[in-house]
C-alpha cells in the first residue's frame, strides 16, 4: 500500500503510466516489481517470463526528476551466462536505450531483451519443415479500433511495429466502423498488443501524439490473412457487392465475419 501511494504521488506521469502498463502487463508471479522509491528515483526488477528458462533479471533505475530525458539506468543479472556473455547482453541493451533517449522506453527494452534472449538461446537453424510447421500455427488477431485523428500517424506507427515483429495486417474502414486483422506467430501478436495499449499511436484534438485508449480485441482465429503487404488498407462501402465479396472472398474472413465483424455491425450480409 505504501509503494502504491508513492507511486500515485511522484511527480512524473511518464513513470506512473509505464509502472501501471508493466504492472499489467508482467503479471506473473514476481516477474515485476517496483523494488525501492524515494524522492528522487525508482528502482524497478523485471523478470520476463517469456524469455525461455527464466534466463534473465534486469534492474532498472529512473530519475523521477529527469526521466525520460534521461536514459534509465540498466543492468543484466543472470546466474546462467558468463561474465562476457552478459557484458555483452549489458552493452547491447544500454545502446538500445540510447536510441529510445527522449521516449517512455521500459516496455520497448523489455520487448527487445526478450526477442534478444530468445535468439541466442535458440542454436538450431530452423529448416525448411520446421518453417512451415510454424507457418501452419500462426494466427490472426481481430480488433475494433473506436476512432483514428490522424491516419497517415496511425497506419505508419502499425506498420512500423508489423515489420519489427513480422506481422502483417489488414485496417478495415466501413462506414463508422474500423476494424485490425493482424497475422504472426502468437507471441509476436501479443508483443503487438502490449504495444498497441501502452505507446503513442495517434494524436489528440490538441495535436500532442496520444494512446489507444479505446482499443477492443474482439477474439482470434488460428490461420492468417493473405495480406499484399505489410498493412494492407481497405474501404468498404454498401455499392454494389463490395462488403458481401469482400467477407466472402476466403474461407478465414467468412469465420471472422460471422464470429466478431457481424455482431459488432448488427447485420446479416
Amino acid at each position: 500500500m505504501e509503494t502504491t501511494r508513492l507511486i500515485c504521488g511522484m511527480h512524473n506521469d511518464d513513470i506512473v503510466d509505464e509502472i501501471q502498463a508493466l504492472s499489467a502487463i508482467l503479471c506473473e508471479d514476481q516477474e515485476f516489481q517496483v523494488q525501492s522509491i524515494d524522492e528522487k528515483e525508482v528502482m524497478l526488477m523485471i523478470h520476463p517470463h517469456q524469455i525461455k528458462n527464466h534466463l534473465i533479471t534486469l534492474t532498472v533505475i529512473l530519475d523521477i526528476k529527469s526521466y525520460p530525458v534521461s536514459s534509465p539506468q540498466l543492468s543484466v543479472q543472470s546466474s546462467r551466462l558468463s561474465r562476457a556473455e552478459l557484458h555483452i547482453l549489458d552493452t547491447l541493451i544500454k545502446e538500445e536505450a540510447y536510441k529510445l533517449q527522449g521516449q517512455v522506453t521500459i516496455l520497448s527494452l523489455v520487448e527487445w531483451l526478450v526477442r534478444y534472449c530468445n535468439r541466442y538461446e535458440e542454436k538450431t537453424i530452423p529448416t525448411a519443415e520446421s518453417l512451415a510447421g510454424d507457418a501452419e500455427h500462426e494466427y490472426t488477431t481481430i480488433v475494433h479500433l473506436h476512432h483514428i485523428r490522424s491516419k497517415i500517424i496511425y497506419v505508419k506507427t502499425l506498420s512500423q511495429w508489423f515489420r519489427e515483429l513480422d506481422l502483417h495486417g489488414v485496417l478495415i474502414s466501413y462506414r463508422r466502423w474500423i476494424f485490425l486483422m493482424v497475422s504472426g506467430e502468437k507471441n509476436n501478436l501479443q508483443l503487438y498488443l502490449k504495444r498497441h495499449r501502452t505507446q503513442n499511436v495517434d494524436i489528440d484534438s490538441v495535436g500532442r501524439p496520444c494512446k489507444e485508449r479505446m482499443l477492443t480485441v474482439l477474439g482470434q482465429v488460428e490461420g492468417r490473412l493473405d495480406a499484399v503487404g505489410v498493412l494492407d488498407e481497405v474501404e468498404l462501402n454498401d455499392s454494389g457487392k463490395d462488403w458481401s465479396t469482400y467477407w466472402k472472398s476466403r474461407s478465414i474472413l467468412v469465420s471472422i465475419y460471422q464470429k466478431f465483424i457481424q455482431p459488432q455491425i448488427g447485420q446479416k450480409k
